[in-house]
């Protein structure tokens, strides 16, 4: 044999010595270690379940062979998988157990409970019906019902039963008596408390009644409106027109007092949604023909006409149609291309939206009045001028003025160009629109404030030009209230902040005097409380009614330095009361301003009667020690000669509708009209002019047949004016830097 075979041969003896007696370097035999099965998760889901429904069993394990749960999750004979789920219904509380074995026969185990609680018992209702389901108010309806696997039942509101003292059977029925709407609700319940319920409605319709009395009025005048419902029951009530929204259930009533024949509609609102409504009409019948029971006339201070109403015409024409009205008037308004120049500066401007609502003050006053209207030959041409016509005057020289007052912000004095529109005045434009106005409305002449105001009270001035300085002798002039007295025709003179007529000896006339009132009462009367005592505001009021400018503390009156939108908000106030008042029927409101303040307007001054033979500085109340009494200026001039016109508004429901008269009047007409209408003697020529010339009557501005407009237009879809006019805004801005035009 050769050398390698043996090697070889000895190598694997060696070998198979050394598998024999293990690899232990002791030299004794080791033994593999057991197979262990482990199991990784066992659980039930829900572990709390009701009997007869399911839960499921979830397992899962390594190193296991074989796995059994014990009670069977499964049924048949099919060995488990070594992980897996089973779902089981439950009948009893179990604990189930698990075995998982290895391939040694190694084993582990591992318990979950299901805790199984009883099932309810579920009441069933079979049957809950009434017949009938709608009946009248006293009737019966049968109440059935009918249920299993319920212990007891109550019906809600009860139902008569055979005998009171048990219990309803769980199923039965019963005859009820309705009295209104019911709904039933029927409750079964089990032994072991479960409950199920149904409901079941008798419906019952009830009845609405709506009624007034007494059914015809008169314009103004009042009326109850009463309501009530019958039978069933309403879950909501309400009544148009504006009387109640909601109303008081199911009886009440209400005062009304419409203008124009009404209908009201009540409508009633059962629990399902479902109404009835039931109409009552009032008649109203208008007030007698050609009957004017009161006159209001307010003045608030230094406005133009170009000014406050130079827009109006952009704005009527579609504010009317709106209301289905063709406006068919003309307004006469400035050119916006006229160009005017301050004679001091050279500075030029034309008509400018002005930007603030409250300016700097100008001067109106004599001087200065009649050099802004540029009679042809200049400022001295006054002395010697006795008759006028339009074309004498240019109308172009209002800058040059402006700065005889104090200024700060506009040296130009192109405030006097700034003009409003109906952004900045809607309540003023709407009025002109759909009520009455003028665009030839003057103040007496050609002055500020004070004398101006004394035409208002006296029909003229008495010699003066200018304003006297205070503590001036009481004037001797006779007012339109002294002329009311003795004509017997009651009036009120109303107030904010100062009285005007004070500087009148007339107001030391205890007859005079006494009835001067703060504003304040006049809007009480309007809202019907006389001294905190219901009154009606058409009996309470008297003839006449004057209400001075709110030109003091309160900065009311328009005048520039005061903001316009807050003066325009307070006339809105006291114009809105008179129309929900119950004297609107039988009224006239005029409203007009002063003077013109010093702005701008393009139509001239026009001549008039001289009012008295008082000429210029020729006062005939003496002197007593007043310094500046009775001044005159360097100008000259006569009181035959208006002022510029200003704006005019005539608030009535005898008002003709969206009327613009073109005939030249100063403000004394409204004294004429006054002394027209309840026959009071004239105070002089002035007043008396327009009392004897037809053609300048006031009596153009209405139609006494016809109030056309107690109401808004029919195309205006309003209730009444005061929810139809567009209110006054205050939210302008107030900043006098802003004045300067452009």
């Amino acid at each position: 044999m050769n050398k390698t075979y043996l090697r070889s041969v000895g190598f694997g003896i060696a070998l198979l010595t050394f598998l024999q007696l293990g690899c232990s370097s002791s030299g004794t035999k080791t033994t593999p270690p057991p197979v262990t099965p482990q199991i990784t998760q066992f659980s039930a889901s829900p572990t709390a379940v009701t009997a007869g429904t399911t839960t499921t069993i979830t397992w899962a394990t390594t190193n296991a062979t074989s796995v059994t749960i014990a009670p069977a999750v499964q049924t048949g004979t099919a060995a488990l998988p070594t992980s897996g789920s089973a779902t089981v219904t439950m009948t009893a509380t179990t604990t189930y157990t698990i075995t998982a074995t290895a391939s040694n026969g190694t084993t582990a185990t591992q318990s979950v409970k299901v805790t199984v609680t009883a099932a309810p018992i579920i009441p069933v209702i079979t049957q809950f019906t009434a017949s009938p389901t709608d009946v009248n108010s006293g009737q019966t309806s049968t109440i059935t019902w009918a249920t299993t696997n319920a212990a007891s039942v109550t019906i809600s509101p009860a139902v008569p039963q055979s005998d009171d003292s048990g219990p309803l059977p769980t199923s039965g029925s019963s005859v009820a008596p309705i009295l209104a709407t019911t709904t039933y609700t029927l409750t079964a319940t089990s032994s072991d408390g479960t409950t199920a319920t149904a409901t079941v409605t008798v419906n019952v319709p009830f009845t609405l009644s709506l009624s007034v009395s007494p059914a015809t009025i008169t314009a103004g005048s009042t009326a109850t409106l009463s309501w009530q419902i019958t039978a069933g029951t309403a879950t909501a009530l309400s009544i148009d027109n504006g009387v109640c929204s909601p109303c008081t259930l199911p009886s009440s009533s209400a005062t009304v007092k419409p203008n124009v024949t009404t209908t009201y509609t009540a409508t009633a609102t059962a629990s399902d949604g479902s109404s009835i409504t039931a109409i009552a009409t009032l008649t109203v019948s208008p007030a007698p023909l050609g009957v004017i029971k009161h006159i209001f006339y307010m003045l608030q201070e230094n406005r133009s006409f170009d000014m406050y109403f130079g827009q109006l015409p952009a704005w009527r024409t579609p504010r009317l149609q709106a209301a289905g009205i063709t406006d068919t008037s003309t307004i006469d308004v400035f050119n916006p291309s006229v160009t005017l120049t301050n004679h001091n500066t050279g500075a030029t401007v034309t008509p400018f939206h002005e930007t603030t609502v409250c300016t700097e003050n100008l001067s109106p006053a004599w001087d200065e009045s009649h050099h802004d209207v540029a009679l042809t030959g200049g400022d001295g041409a006054w002395t010697t001028t006795t008759t006028f016509t339009a074309s004498d005057f240019s109308m172009n020289n209002f800058l040059d003025t402006t700065n005889n007052v104090a200024e700060k912000y506009d040296p130009n004095g192109t405030r006097a160009m700034g003009y409003y529109n109906q952004s900045d005045l809607p309540y003023y434009y709407d009025l002109a629109s759909f009520f009455a106005t003028s665009d030839t409305w003057h103040s007496p002449i050609l002055a500020n404030t004070v004398p101006n105001r004394m035409y208002l009270m006296a029909a003229t001035s008495f010699g003066h030009e200018y304003p006297d300085n205070t503590g001036h002798p009481l004037y001797a002039a006779p007012t339109i209230f002294h002329a009311m007295n003795n004509a017997n025709v009651s009036w009120l003179y109303y107030y904010k902040d100062g009285i005007f007529l004070s500087n009148f000896a007339d107001f030391q006339d205890a007859k005079i005097g006494p009835k001067t009132f703060p504003v304040s009462d006049l809007l009480a009367r309007l809202g019907g409380s006389c001294s905190g005592t219901p009154c009606n505001a058409d009996q309470a009021l008297p003839e006449v009614i004057f209400i001075d400018s709110a030109s003091g503390g309160s900065g009311l009156d328009e005048h520039p330095d005061n903001n316009i939108q807050s003066g325009a908000a307070y006339v809105q106030s006291i114009i809105s009361a008179l129309m929900q008042s119950t004297a609107w029927y039988d009224s006239i409101f005029i409203l007009t301003y002063d003077e013109s303040g010093g702005l701008y307007d393009h139509v001239a001054p026009f001549m008039v009667p001289e009012p008295d033979s008082y000429q210029p500085g020729q006062c005939p109340d003496p002197n007593n020690g007043s310094g500046g009494y009775c001044a005159v200026g360097k100008l000259g001039g006569q009181f035959n000669l208006t002022g510029l016109r200003v704006p005019m508004i005539v608030i009535s429901p005898y008002a003709k509708p969206n009327f613009v008269s073109h005939v030249p009047r100063d403000y004394t007409a409204i004294l004429a009209y006054i002394e027209k209408t309840f026959n009071v003697t004239n105070l002089t020529a002035r007043d008396n002019y327009w009392l004897q010339n037809p053609q300048y009557d006031m009596s153009e501005f209405f139609d006494l047949t016809n109030p056309a407009l107690l109401t808004p237009p029919a195309g205006a879809h309003a209730s009444s004016w005061t929810t139809f006019l567009n209110p006054q805004t205050t939210a302008g801005t107030c900043n006098q830097q802003l004045e300067s035009g452009p």
